[in-house]
Parts: structure tokens; C-alpha cells; sequence
């Protein structure tokens, strides 16, 4: 009966080495102290993920205003080339019928965004520049495009703001200042071409929290010239 001897063996070499040896190389954990004072002082997220979350960090430019507009158009699935099949400029996406997505990429071919058109997110508001690539995925839905002015959105008389997924320019369609932002995140790109993320530990839950005043925000900045790249809608409010 010399099992056992095979099973303490056995045993002696799963706690010295294991089956999957481990991949810590002993070294200490270093804290990367700027990302935790950009988190604790501003709620700006800094991590090396970034640009996997938040895509649009890797782009050279976003659209921004467009002072062009184009004609309303009605899209089936497919890829469309902004300057040859869609003219430049800022329209309200539209998904009719069934779900589907909606992929913007600028003219180097970085994803700016990627938004699962449907109920959360019926419409969209989105910037096409010269140069950029639309694509409409959808089993058998359409994508209807109407241009829109670039007119700033209202408040409501307690200073709450919806903004729709796309790309939102603050000066132009938001208005400048401190807010507290409800949701999630908020992903802007720096009118110098530094991209900001504020985050929220404790966002509010679309469909769930009826009473946006029980919600807890934390305090964010937007300047104008900033362009805000969201791929859902975001609630915020505006601090006097």
C-alpha cells in the first residue's frame, strides 16, 4: 500500500511550485500616486486601461462643432464614408423598428464610438466630419438621420441635464461650468487634445432611481471648447 506515500508527494509538490506557479515576481507594489490624487482630489480616473474603456482617447481630434449640415437620410446595416456617402455634419440618430449598433471611427481609423442603439439608448446625437466612417450593425432595423442645429440644451428648473449618447460640445450644446455628475462617467476630450475621465462610485440607476435627488453626484468641470464622448445618456446637475 504505498498510495499514500505517492499522495504526500504529490501534495509536497503542489505547495512548493502548484500546478500553476505563480506569476508575482516578489517585488513590491508600487502606487501610482498621480492617479490616486487625480481620482481623490478631481474624480478623474488615470489607469493603463484607458484607452480599451474609453477608445477615443487614441484619436488625434473629435469632431467637435459642425457647422455643416447635411441631408435626412435613411440608412440600411452597413459602412458609410462621411464625405462620400453621408455628408459632414451633426445629426440625431434614430433606430427604427429593432436593436442595433452604432460605430463611429475618425478619419486614422480609431473607434471614437461604439453605441448599442436601442431602448436605453433610442436616440443619438453625433458628429460626422470629413473623412470619418459610420457603421449601422442591425439584423433588419434602419437608421434614420436627420440634421440637427447646434443649439445649447435646457436645464430644467432644478438645474438637471440629460445629455443623449454622441458627442456634445460644451459652449455650443452644453453650457460651461460645474455640475455634479449622476452617472457613471463622464469622458471628455480637453479642448487641447487631453482626454478627461470623471468617475462615479455610486451612480444612479437608469429605470431604477426615480428621485435623481437621492442620488449622489461628485463635482466635475467642463470648459468650453471640451467635447463630451459618451456611448449612453448622462444625467447631470448644474452647481451654482
Amino acid at each position: 500500500m504505498r498510495w499514500w506515500l505517492f499522495a504526500v508527494i504529490l501534495m509536497a509538490g503542489c505547495s512548493h511550485g502548484g500546478f500553476m506557479p505563480e506569476k508575482y515576481d516578489g517585488e513590491a507594489l508600487e502606487a501610482d500616486r498621480a492617479a490616486i490624487t487625480a481620482y481623490e482630489e478631481n474624480n478623474i480616473l488615470i489607469t493603463e486601461d484607458l484607452p480599451e474603456r474609453f477608445p477615443f482617447t487614441k484619436s488625434t481630434e473629435i469632431a467637435g462643432i459642425q457647422d455643416e449640415t447635411g441631408a435626412e437620410m435613411q440608412l440600411e446595416a452597413g459602412t458609410y464614408d462621411v464625405g462620400t456617402d453621408v455628408p459632414p455634419g451633426r445629426y440625431d440618430a434614430l433606430l427604427q423598428d429593432a436593436a442595433g449598433a452604432l460605430v463611429i471611427e475618425d478619419d486614422q481609423g480609431v473607434r471614437l464610438l461604439e453605441i448599442p442603439v436601442g431602448v436605453r439608448t433610442p436616440v443619438a446625437q453625433v458628429d460626422l466630419a470629413q473623412g470619418y466612417t459610420m457603421t449601422f450593425a442591425s439584423r433588419d432595423g434602419e437608421l434614420a438621420l436627420a440634421p440637427v442645429e447646434n443649439d445649447m440644451m435646457e436645464m430644467d428648473g432644478q438645474g438637471y441635464i440629460e445629455l443623449p449618447a454622441g458627442t456634445h460640445t460644451v459652449g455650443t450644446h452644453v453650457p460651461a461650468g460645474e455640475y455634479e455628475l449622476l452617472s457613471e462617467s463622464l469622458p471628455i476630450m480637453g479642448d487641447g487634445g487631453l482626454p478627461r475621465i470623471y468617475w462615479n462610485p455610486s451612480p444612479m440607476m437608469p429605470g431604477l432611481d426615480e428621485d435623481m435627488e437621492d442620488v449622489e453626484g461628485v463635482p466635475t468641470e467642463m470648459k468650453a471648447g471640451d467635447t463630451i464622448v459618451t456611448e449612453y445618456p448622462l444625467q447631470l446637475k448644474k452647481i451654482e
